[in-house]
């Protein structure tokens, strides 16, 4: 329910009285059909799982106004309610706890209706009039703008109970958590209490802080806005990004404080546990920090630069609405005013996830010197806690990675509410920890290590900071401490720390040294080096890894061998290990490997072989934790060029356009595959001899090899149903049928001709909107799609629809048939298939047209994705054409990220597309078009 303010502004003369407007988060059926004791069990399941997901209002914004089911006989005007953009997620997620809440409440044995199943997908709306007059809209949209909900209402007819949404408290203010703490947890010795007043001091210093720092950006954001309003260029604003050098200095040094004071925490819960903590520290002269402490700068620098980012776009959106409302200098005194009365929300949210970033971190800067233990998954502080943060709660882990990998960077990793988690790890150590190794690094900072070798001499190297032969992007040198002589350069302290890591290595395991011998480079072993990515250039097939976007797993990682590749339909790829990557650096923006080859297995001498006989050499990333990094989709600045309607600006044709490329900003490498076509020509391995000269290898792929090797690949296993037959292919029926998907599933082709897939996603939204969701059409049935027939195996007949190759999507203005021809006349129909619906999306399934160009049928199964055109017949939205592209509007996501062999494997679902468009000039002409027609109604109709 809104607020009562909001209700009463929203409300419209001849519309829903004000304490009747809501925001159904779900329906029920017939009140009466619910006896006491079921409304009562809805009434307590609303009541229990609210507190966990929200500590206070909720706001939304209406952004838009509609009219719902015109042709039926309760017509309604609805405003359609988003988040708000500082508080993303929050109203699906009421969805979900509250649909979970009712599953959860009737567990119990209590006798209730059958509830309605929702509409899908969730669409937030407020009802604002049952009516069919269009005027209306006029005071819809006078009335868009942000709307505050303060409680859920559950009623049963008359009969209702307002749940309020309550003010969250900490466990510093009133002494409760979120349970009682278990034994394990008080045998840790960890005061939470204390934890949580530490973490609200922090964050309480450092937002007071912040308001200086937001004072000089507005006033730098505001001289912008008003001089691209001098020069009536609103583009301007595009480009500009405020300076946020004094909030990351204030972050990372208000985090850094703070870890150390997590890390004394910490240290001293195991001193009261009776384990000694070898020295440790976040000073910048203690290398064993170096890791830890360059992770923190780069969560400081990253919050800071979003919150500087968050504070253009608000400008910006407000530029929009007041531009041209009146002199350059009112609408900059708008954007002001606007950005003065911001909420504080968004900054205590970035500031409160990197306070906890750095208060795990500094306490994992203890855990990674101390002994080893049991590190145990706690979210007792996470008052307002998800469900998965509370199935993750109590976890146990007996290896510090595993525990790391749960809680990388900040709470727990899968939170639905991010940056907001406050969970974190609690250690206990077994009573007999004292004969432990004390002193041992672990391997999550398994890349630095002290500048002294086993028998306590010095390790002739020292890392020097802005070193004058390094550049401005690797300031970070290794030197040999006698003759300065350089050693590599690199782009942060801690990469620096993992090559002098490497030079200790080589000290303490050289050749005749009675150390390790699975570090000898001699006998059953092969050196090898090589670049193994390149991030800031583009492949091939339009894929970029941003600068310092790749991190590496702790080493040493698997180097591996694509023994047999898979090339569409079953997979059949076969990958073997064939030795290891034992160093991983950057030079410039080349991702460096070294390591060997394993020599005493038969796998890892044919490749070395072929490696001397020049048959192989390519190398791609395996890479994850792609899930919380975006993925950004870079489009032309003119998407209609070189088409048809470049001339008449067709603003909709920006729907079905390609981007140029597609840029990753995270990953990291777990490991790394020899190939015949790498994902980037220029990785390539060279074998060594042990002076360390290169004596095979060593030359990147040319594009020429490159296209030679995809041809002959492509002639090497040609799909079966392309090749001509004398026979008429009749496919099995099966085939045609709903392929009981159990999740998403990008389009995929067989080697014996059987394709299947989705082709869209249920509660997607398509990628060439910005600030609203436009969702998958829902149909029964697919008619207007579906008009061809196949004959099957068993004599059958199915009705089919094609899928089509090498063209691009018929203009928005051609209606259904014209639509449907397009496709025909300009493309090739590659695969007959049936549609229809599941629980994931729109299902395809069916097979490849014998005859079909394997060149077309390569296309389909490299894009692995199709695109639905709908236009809009009877009313309704029907879909009359599918064809093939690389980016639809609503991908259909795989499930894991890696890159081998050339292509993307998999591209993980978390990441987050992001669209980047201007105003085009129609768009703005549609504007003052509205503009124009309501001050006309207006001065017809004054007064309404």
């Amino acid at each position: 329910m809104p607020t009562p303010e909001d209700a009463e502004r929203l409300a419209i003369e001849g519309g829903e009285a004000a304490e009747q407007l809501h925001l159904t988060l779900r329906y029920l059926g017939s009140g009466a059909d619910f006896s006491e004791e079921a409304r009562q069990s809805v009434i307590d399941a609303v009541t229990g799982v609210l507190p966990h997901y929200v500590n206070g209002p909720v706001s939304g914004k209406a952004f838009g106004a509609a009219h719902w089911n015109g042709n039926s006989d309760e017509p309604c005007w609805v405003w359609t309610v988003g988040d708000d953009p500082e508080t993303p997620g929050t109203l699906g997620m009421l969805h979900g706890a509250i649909a979970m809440a009712l599953e959860e409440g009737f567990a119990d044995g209590v006798d209730h209706p059958d509830i309605p199943p929702p509409h899908t997908p969730f669409a937030p709306h407020v009802c604002a009039a049952y009516s069919d007059e269009l005027d209306l809209i006029i005071a819809l949209e006078e009335r868009l703008g942000p709307i505050v909900f303060d409680r859920v209402r559950v009623a049963f007819g008359g009969d209702h109970t307002d749940i309020p949404f309550g003010e969250g408290l900490t466990a510093a203010a009133d002494g409760l958590l979120r349970r009682q703490p278990t034994d394990l947890e008080i045998a840790s010795r960890c005061d939470f209490a204390q934890m949580d007043r530490a973490w609200h001091e922090a964050v309480d210093a450092t937002l007071e802080a912040w308001a200086d720092i937001q004072t000089a950006q507005r006033e730098q954001i505001t001289a912008a806005v008003q001089a691209a309003a001098e020069a009536d260029d609103l583009d301007r604003l595009d480009s500009f990004t405020p300076d946020t050098e004094d909030a990351e200095r204030l972050l990372i040094a208000r985090m850094i404080a703070y870890a150390r004071e997590a890390g004394e925490q910490q240290q001293a819960e195991a001193e009261a546990q009776g384990v000694t903590v070898p020295e440790w520290s976040l000073d910048d002269e203690a290398l064993t920090a170096a890791a830890i402490r360059d992770r923190l700068r780069q969560i400081g620098r990253t919050a800071a630069r979003v919150l500087g980012v968050g504070l253009v776009q608000s400008a910006t959106r407000q530029a929009m609405r007041v531009w041209g409302s009146g002199s350059a200098s009112q609408v900059a005194a708008q954007v002001d005013e606007h950005l003065a009365s911001l909420s504080g929300a968004a900054v205590e949210e970035q500031v409160g996830g990197a306070m906890t970033a750095a208060q795990n971190e500094g306490r994992m800067a203890v855990l990674a010197v101390a002994p080893p233990a049991e590190y145990t998954a706690s979210e007792v502080l996470d008052k307002n806690s998800c469900k998965p943060c509370r199935d993750i709660d109590g976890t146990r882990y007996t290896t510090l990675p595993d525990a790391r990998e749960a809680y990388p960077t900040g709470g727990y990793t899968g939170c639905l509410g991010g940056s907001r988690c406050r969970g974190t790890l609690v250690t206990v150590w077994p009573q007999d920890s004292e004969q432990a190794a004390t002193g041992m690094i672990l391997a999550a900072s398994a890349n630095t290590m002290p500048q002294t070798n086993e028998q306590g001499g010095t390790v002739p190297y020292s890392i020097v900071q802005d070193h004058p032969d390094c550049g401005a992007d690797t300031p970070w040198a290794v030197t040999q401490t006698d003759t300065s002589e350089l050693m590599g350069c690199h782009d942060s302290e801690a990469a620096a720390a993992e090559q002098l890591a490497a030079l200790a290595a080589e000290e303490d395991d050289g050749p005749g040294d009675d150390g390790d011998e699975s570090m000898d480079y001699t006998g059953d072993t092969a050196p090898w080096e090589g670049p193994l990515a390149v991030e800031g250039i583009v492949t091939g097939d339009g894929r970029e890894f941003a600068q310092n976007a790749l991190t590496w797993a702790d080493l040493p990682v698997p180097l591996r061998w694509n023994k047999e590749d898979s090339h569409g339909g079953e997979a059949r790829t076969i990958a073997v290990n064939v030795g290891r990557i034992d160093n991983i650096w950057r030079d410039g923006n080349k991702i460096m490997g070294a390591g060997v080859l394993d020599l005493s297995d038969e796998d890892g001498r044919r490749v070395h072989a072929k490696i001397e006989g020049k048959f192989l050499r390519g190398v791609s990333i395996d890479a994850d934790s792609i899930a919380d990094a975006d993925v950004e989709y870079v489009f032309p600045e003119d998407v209609n060029a070189g088409t048809a309607e470049a001339d008449e600006g067709d603003l909709f044709e920006m729907l079905f356009a390609q981007p140029e490329k597609v840029i990753f900003h995270g990953g990291r490498i777990r490991a790394a595959t020899l190939v015949d076509i790498p994902a980037f020509a220029e990785a390539y391995i060279a074998l060594l001899d042990e002076a360390g000269a290169i004596v095979a290898g060593g030359q990147p792929v040319t594009a020429a090899e490159l296209d030679t090797l995809q041809e002959a690949e492509q002639a090497a296993r040609p799909l079966a149903p392309v090749t001509a037959a004398a026979a008429v292919f009749r496919p099995p029926a099966a085939w045609f049928s709903d392929p009981q998907l159990s999740l998403p599933t990008p389009i995929t082709v067989t080697d014996d001709g059987r394709i299947y897939g989705h082709a869209a996603q249920w509660g997607s939204c398509h990628i060439g909107q910005e600030d609203v969701c436009v969702q998958p059409p829902h149909e029964d049935a697919h008619p207007y799609y579906r008009t061809g027939e196949v004959a099957c195996a068993d004599g059958t007949r199915v009705a089919v629809g094609q899928i089509t190759v090498g063209t691009g999507h018929a203009p928005l203005h051609y209606g259904a048939s014209p639509a449907a021809e397009h496709y025909d006349n300009t493309g090739a129909a590659v695969a007959d298939v049936a549609v229809g619906n599941d629980a994931h999306g729109i299902w395809v399934a069916g097979a490849i047209r014998p005859g079909a160009d394997p060149l077309k049928v390569y296309e389909l199964q490299a894009a692995g994705q199709v695109s639905g055109d709908w236009r809009r017949i009877g009313g309704e939205l029907r879909l009359v054409g599918l064809l093939a592209v690389n980016v639809p509007g609503f991908p259909v996501p795989k499930m894991r990220a890696r890159v081998a062999s050339g292509e993307p494997q998999a591209l993980v679902a978390a990441g987050r597309p992001t669209v980047a468009w201007g105003r085009s000039q129609s768009e703005l002409e549609q504007d003052a078009v509205r503009i124009v027609m309501r001050m006309l109604s207006r001065r017809v109709h004054p007064g309404r």
